[in-house]
């Protein structure tokens, strides 16, 4: 009796010890991606641009978390990128940032229309969050160069 307990206990500790090191070694695969700063005076233009704020916390909320983490962030994505095209401030409605706003766009409705909220395969979710990051970099570096 006292052996079969010995075993129960060994092989718990065996599938705990394997749990703890599934999840320590997803926890370090936060994603790294670089979107481009404003510069001071695009800021000062941008200040009151809410929907633009929202969506940058967005992204740099995934950024710093696992891409499958990044799942629970469609619905705020999708609802901030339409906050951001309706809020466009009078100055930036140029075509060039109109065009880089869409593309934003249509990569969040891509991520959300192909990934599944069930999602297991980390590499599709991150594939998505990286064409949205480009994209928003790309907005930025619009932004810094028409204004």
């Amino acid at each position: 009796m006292k052996r079969h307990l010995l075993q129960v206990v060994l092989l718990m500790m065996l599938f705990l010890s394997c749990k703890n090191n599934l999840d320590s070694a997803s926890s370090k695969t936060a994603m790294k991606a670089h979107v481009e700063q404003l510069n001071p005076e695009v800021e000062e233009l941008v200040k009151n641009w809410d929907g633009y704020w929202a969506l940058k916390r967005n992204i740099a909320m995934i950024e710093n978390t696992n891409p499958l983490n990044a799942i629970e962030f469609m619905d705020k994505l999708a609802h901030n990128c339409n906050a951001m095209i309706i809020q466009i401030p009078q100055e930036l409605k140029k075509p060039e940032i109109k065009e880089q706003i869409n593309k934003v766009d249509s990569r969040i409705n891509e991520f959300y229309s192909e990934v599944n909220r069930n999602e297991i395969r980390e590499r599709v979710v991150e594939n998505h969050i990286e064409t949205i990051v480009n994209a928003f970099d790309t907005l930025n570096k619009e932004l810094n160069s028409i204004l």
